[in-house]
């Protein structure tokens, strides 16, 4: 029987010749959920045009309603996610092809390797929600789009240390919905973006079916009033003077060894010119020596530092005789001590998942392979002066659950990167709102020094105070404030998730009680 047929008693007119169209046109609308997908770029950084998502997740969740199949399911799950990421993280082929070394050819061949997996995500979860929502009633059908998208979203965002890019929440900076982070997080954001979309679709597919959108409407009202009157979740107290130094040092040359001397000695003068600050931060591996060669030699500036109430804080690569590992670390000196060893390496660019099978290939196509090795958990947290300063390196601030596990111990949060990797393209400023989530949800000042840019300094509420332009050698001085109390998200973790699927559940067994369909 098909599937058109279990809707007749309710769905008519347009309607009804859509479904009927998702059956007999599949590759009609495959073809426009790639487009939609790859539009639905449009609504992360730098853009901001958040309703093209919305209703881009609302044409995916019309198509697998109208799916006769798992094989359209997935097509149509595939398809959508193709578009979102050959246009979204199209950046990745700028790393490989300018510093791979490898040919036009195998740049795009890697790059559509590593879309199409992010994809098969999509494709997978329009299969189990074909496969689950034939067994239940209509009204379960949106808070299922909620959660084999959540779950699967989260699979991606964890598999082979995972890819955690963007994923549906951020495309709520501009939208009232950022308020729902100090609450429940990205993933509590990610849930609110995909019920308003399934509701709209289910909507749009049987007009009856509003509970949903009524529910969605209380959550955006609610959303707007704490966006004009955001209760004060963390209290500001000191304030400290900040100085950022970027380097602007090219990528084809940063690890030169006649550029390394000349390199760190401006970095040296630039931090000599700015002493006024308590901290000065170089971003990641501004020191490209090894620290165990280079600390005997920055010994009097170290001690010139500390003499002066100044803490350096800067990237460089970190050796291990004991693990005999090379490590990408943060180490501060002067008037602060610690090193950081980073946990979450870049897949294929500091290392090589399933290293047994991808290895050889590597070095078939003559592409370098780094060489460092993870961190360990539960790192403590690096001093600066009375501070405590939370370090991540890079990738690392796109997962939320390791900011917020360290965050309860610091009193400032602190990215360093080089997003030099990626030129021109909109990868730094992509992952620069997502250290502005990171901020939003834990309630602290963000530190953000970089290669290239942006580097920049992020409040407690996710807003940019100050930031450098890309591609220019300059420092940037402010101040930061430390806080008391928590956010909630700090708190509670996914609490408010949880309670969010819990009433999406209740609701549908709102006005019947029946879960499974009679046979």
């Amino acid at each position: 029987m098909s599937y058109t047929a279990t809707f007749t008693t309710d769905v008519t007119g347009w309607r009804l010749r859509l479904l009927h169209s998702l059956q007999t046109r599949p590759a009609l609308h495959c073809l426009g959920l790639l487009l939609a997908g790859g539009l639905s770029t449009l609504s992360f950084a730098p853009f901001y045009i958040w309703p093209i998502y919305l209703l881009a997740l609302s044409y995916l969740m019309l198509a697998w309603q109208g799916a006769n199949s798992c094989k359209h399911s997935f097509l149509f799950g595939i398809s959508f996610a193709l578009g979102l990421f050959a246009s979204g993280i199209s950046w990745v082929y700028v790393s490989i092809a300018n510093f791979g070394q490898v040919g036009f050819a195998v740049a795009i061949l890697i790059t559509f390797g590593l879309i199409a997996a992010a994809s098969c995500y999509w494709g997978i979860a329009g299969v189990v929600y074909n496969t689950l929502r034939r067994r239940l009633r209509t009204p379960f059908r949106v808070p299922l789009f909620v959660v084999i998208i959540l779950l699967f979203e989260w699979l991606r965002s964890t598999l082979f240390t995972g890819f955690p890019w963007l994923l549906p929440g951020y495309i709520v900076e501009k939208s009232w919905l950022f308020e729902a982070l100090p609450i429940g997080g990205i993933w509590f954001a990610s849930a609110l973006v995909l019920l308003t979309s399934a509701a709209i679709g289910m909507a749009l597919l049987l007009a009856q079916h509003y509970r949903y959108l009524l529910l969605v409407l209380t959550l955006w009202v609610g959303a707007a009033g704490l966006h004009f009157s955001a209760p004060d979740y963390v209290t500001e107290t000191d304030t400290h003077n900040v100085t950022l130094i970027q380097g602007n040092v090219a990528q084809d040359e940063k690890w030169l060894p006649e550029t390394a001397a000349p390199t760190l000695t401006y970095y040296q003068q630039a931090t000599f010119e700015n002493l006024e600050s308590d901290i000065v931060v170089w971003p990641e591996t501004a020191i490209t020596y090894v620290l165990h060669q280079v600390e005997p030699y920055l010994e009097p500036f170290s001690k010139d530092l500390e003499h002066l109430g100044t803490t350096v804080i800067t990237g460089v690569p970190v050796w291990d005789e004991e693990r005999s590992s090379y490590f990408n670390g943060v180490w501060a000196t002067g008037n602060g001590f610690g090193v950081y060893e980073k946990q979450k390496l870049v897949p294929f660019g500091e290392y090589v998942p399933l290293e047994d099978w991808f290895g050889p290939i590597f070095d078939l196509f003559g592409m370098p392979m780094s060489q460092f090795r993870k961190g360990p958990a539960n790192q403590p947290t690096l001093q600066a002066g009375e501070l405590s300063i939370a370090p991540f390196i890079c990738y690392e601030v796109v997962y939320p659950d390791l900011v917020r596990a360290m965050v309860r111990d610091s009193d400032v949060l602190l990215t360093i990167s080089n997003d030099g990797w990626f030129g021109r393209s909109i990868g730094p400023l992509q992952h620069l709102q997502i250290a502005q989530f990171r901020a939003k949800e834990a309630g602290r000042y963000m530190i953000r020094a970089t290669n290239t840019g942006v580097s920049a300094l992020i409040d407690t509420k996710g807003q940019i105070v100050s930031e450098l332009p890309q591609f220019v050698r300059a420092t940037l001085t402010g101040s930061i404030a430390t806080v008391t109390g928590n956010t909630p998200y700090v708190m509670h973790g996914n609490l408010a998730l949880w309670l969010l699927l819990a009433l999406l559940i209740g609701l549908s067994f709102l006005p019947s009680f029946r879960l499974f369909k009679h046979r």
